[in-house]
């Protein structure tokens, strides 16, 4: 999950998150919109030229649909990609991560899940991994 955003990004963030998150909740979908989600995080952040192009304010919106059109859209769930659409539409794709991150606490939160966050001097071993995994 992406760290901790700044706190006005987030302040505006929450609203979308909840939205969706009531949303899939209530379409019984939550499922399928959190898996897009956490692979959307991931994905995020090893396609930075994506991220910086979304965000891009002299980008048109129409060029950032076409994007994700073609990038996404057969990837994930319709009404993932419809939020993304609708964020595009609202000027707040910029704000796509750190929604990504209220929403997935919402759903931990829901699920009585802890994120925690590991940062290392050295790479952990696979087995160091495996371990770790284990106790949660």
């Amino acid at each position: 999950m992406s760290k901790t955003p700044n706190p006005s990004a987030y302040k505006i963030s929450i609203p979308y998150a909840r939205a969706l998150f009531n949303f899939s909740v209530e379409k019984n979908i939550m499922h399928q919109i959190t898996a897009d989600f956490q692979n959307l995080d991931i994905f995020l952040k090893e396609a930075e030229e994506l991220q910086k192009y979304l965000n891009n304010p002299v980008v048109t919106q129409a060029s950032k649909l076409e994007v994700l059109t073609k990038t996404l859209k057969s990837q994930i769930n319709a009404e993932t990609f419809k939020f993304l659409v609708l964020l595009v539409k609202r000027n707040r794709i910029n704000l796509l991560n750190s929604i990504i991150t209220c929403y997935l606490e919402l759903v931990y939160e829901t699920a009585s899940i802890k994120m925690i966050e590991i940062e290392t001097a050295t790479t952990f071993s696979n087995e160091q991994k495996k371990c770790i995994n284990s106790k949660t």
